[in-house]
């Protein structure tokens, strides 16, 4: 059942948290004097949904909730149920009775659940001495803190710059009537069709500088204290954990296993992406005669100049073919198509906000409910600032699950909803993972959905941006916004023609990206951030290190992410590769998509992904389809 976010406070939310962790306590009193193994991993399964449905109906609440002292209250929960989970891995008595069941008695699934809980009492310190195990808690506890406030400065940051009209020269009237004024000037905020916007289609330099600037140095005031506390905590826990570094120890048990194979990565992909970018520079730079280089605040300018000029239109232009609602109504009918899927609204009554959307998820042959998502799209202040998709119930076998999309797109209710191809990506790659949390099933909600190793969850996401640049899809996406037009099919062409501009640079950026946040959680973790990026730029952009510390709302950093961002990256390569079979067997082929809904999206986290991509390919996975993905 749905819960009613209309009628939430923030009284209701702290008696929910106690009522269900006094709950919780109950159950795992019972585990601990249960004699049955499987009935001590159902009862720990029952413990994990329940949190799982509290964390969605209070903690969520932090990222989306209009209200202040919701979003605060939220926050609060939020580090209840962290440290509560801590508690759980710490309870000597309750890790001895799942350390004592017999694996000769379980099947594959109960063997993988209960692997899965001995990492978290690992993870604790339970194979520590008393002594060590309580520094390694005092650890946790303050990086719980530490990661709850370094995601509300990213979120409480409200920068803003005024710009006189000809400073935003290049923008449409239609952009320009999505800013407030102040007098005679325009308010741009960080919200990201704001930056969208100017930095793709203004001509002006310095202003692109200005608002890139203030863009890198949101939260600066306070996250890099944090973010330099929170990795000195982890390399002094993975010391505790008998590891070199953090890196060492949180790449154990992803499919990359170590470091040295994600800096194998690199170095493999690195030579050719530095020779294509030069030839993207040379490219570029005859684009604007003014530059005598290429800086950041340039680049996404320049991109879209060239793409403009490749599709003979207007990137600006472009958008009028690409309104939000439109766009949203073809990504389903796809989905459906090729995942025997049924998508249905619903009333958004007791939603957190009116302009969220409830949405049920069938199974289009049985007609059987799979799941519920929600779509909560457009900027609002104090919201979750990015895009990503948060989990509000895991499920299992008995109980339908549950996940928002959360992001900033243009909002139709103050405006037309037009959207940059950008977007249209995001929103497919968004949608990915929604897909991914509503099919995975399995009886324990710990291999549900998206419980996958964190380098490959993001390949079911990046799998999906390959369907917006298909002929037989792109056809259907786009459509003027006015006059209800096609767009002309050679202009369609030569759009997928321009699917490759800037492709070595933007990678060498996710490159940069990775490579810092391997840096952070290496052996030189104490280095200044403006080292560490410096250290990690392998981009022949020019980037002014220290002007600014993107590392200060680099939100990944303490949202998970930490020594895994390489993984966006790794998942690529395998959604490339996983895309290969629908190109060669039909990129609407309903077979192909029934195959990839079984073989890689229901089983969740019951198999390692590999064996799921093996699966899936009938072979082991490679980077071959990446490199004609890029023309490399």
């Amino acid at each position: 059942m749905l819960f009613d976010y209309k009628e939430i406070s923030t009284d209701s939310m702290s008696k929910d948290y106690e009522k269900s962790i006094e709950l919780c306590d109950q159950i795992i009193n019972e585990v601990k004097k249960s004699s049955s193994d499987k009935e001590k991993l159902s009862k720990m399964d029952s413990i994990e949904q329940l949190i799982d449905t509290l964390n969605g109906r209070t903690a969520f609440m932090a990222q989306v909730h209009p209200e202040e002292k919701i979003r605060k209250e939220g926050s609060k929960i939020e580090a209840r149920i962290e440290n509560y989970y801590l508690q759980l891995a710490l309870d000597r008595e309750l890790f001895e009775a799942i350390n004592n069941i017999d694996e000769n008695n379980l099947d594959p699934d109960d063997k993988r659940y209960h692997e899965f809980l001995l990492r978290d009492f690992e993870d604790a310190g339970q194979l520590l001495d008393d002594e060590e195990r309580k520094k390694l808690q005092k650890i946790d506890e303050e990086l719980i803190d530490l990661g709850i406030e370094f995601e509300e400065n990213i979120a409480k940051d409200r920068t803003k710059l005024l710009f006189e009209e000809d400073e935003l020269t290049g923008l449409t009237d239609h952009e320009l009537g999505s800013f407030n004024k102040e007098g005679d000037k325009f308010v741009v905020t960080m919200a990201y069709p704001h930056i969208s916007a100017v930095m793709e289609n203004c001509s002006n330099r310095t202003t692109r500088e200005k608002l890139w600037k203030a863009f890198s140095n949101r939260a600066k005031q306070k996250n890099p204290e944090i973010l330099y506390r929170a990795t000195e905590l982890r390399h002094k826990k993975a010391k505790l954990q008998k590891k070199k570094t953090w890196a060492e120890y949180r790449l154990h048990y992803r499919m990359a296993e170590s470091p040295k194979n994600v800096e194998e990565m690199y170095k493999t992909l690195l030579p050719i992406l530095k020779e294509k970018a030069e030839k993207e520079i040379d490219i570029l730079m005859p684009l604007d005669d003014t530059l005598d280089t290429i800086s950041v605040w340039d680049i996404r300018y320049l991109i879209a100049k060239e793409r403009s000029r490749v599709i003979n239109i207007d990137t600006s232009k472009l958008k009028e073919y690409f309104e939000l609602h439109h766009v949203k109504r073809i990504m389903l009918e796809i989905c459906e198509e090729v995942f025997g899927l049924k998508f249905n609204q619903k009333d958004n009554a007791n939603a957190w906000h009116d302009d969220v959307e409830l949405w049920e998820v069938k199974d289009s042959v049985t007609n059987e409910l799979i799941a519920h998502f929600y779509l909560d799209l457009y900027p609002r202040e104090g919201k979750f600032t990015h895009a990503a998709v948060m989990d509000i119930t895991s499920g299992n076998l008995d109980s339908k699950s549950s996940c928002s999309m959360v992001a900033n797109f243009p909002n139709p209710n103050i405006g037309k909803a037009l959207m940059s191809f950008d977007e249209v990506e995001t929103l497919f790659h968004e949608f990915g993972h929604v897909l991914h949390h509503c099919l995975g099933q399995n009886k324990y909600t710990r291999m549900c959905g998206t419980n996958v190793e964190w380098d490959f969850v993001e390949a079911p996401s990046q799998i999906m941006e390959h369907w917006v640049w298909k002929t037989e899809c792109i056809e259907r996406l786009t459509i003027h916004n006015e006059t209800g037009e096609k767009l002309d099919l050679s202009i369609l062409e030569k759009l997928k023609e321009s699917k490759n501009i800037g492709v070595a640079l933007h990678t060498l950026r996710q490159v940069g990206l990775g490579l810092e946040d391997q840096f952070l959680h290496g052996e030189n973790y104490k280095d200044p951030h403006h080292i560490i990026v410096e250290k990690a730029h392998v981009s022949p952009i020019f980037y002014p290190f220290k002007e600014v510390n993107h590392l200060a709302s680099f939100g990944h950093m303490l949202g998970g992410y930490d020594a895994g961002y390489y993984g966006y990256l790794w998942a690529e390569i395998i959604g490339d590769d996983l895309f290969s079979r629908f190109e060669e067997e039909g990129v609407l082929s309903s077979s192909v998509g029934r195959d990839y809904r079984e073989k890689i999206l229901s089983p969740g986290g019951s198999k390692d992904a590999n064996e799921l991509v093996k699966d899936f390919l009938g072979r082991d996975w490679s980077n071959n389809s990446f490199f004609k993905q890029k023309s490399l």
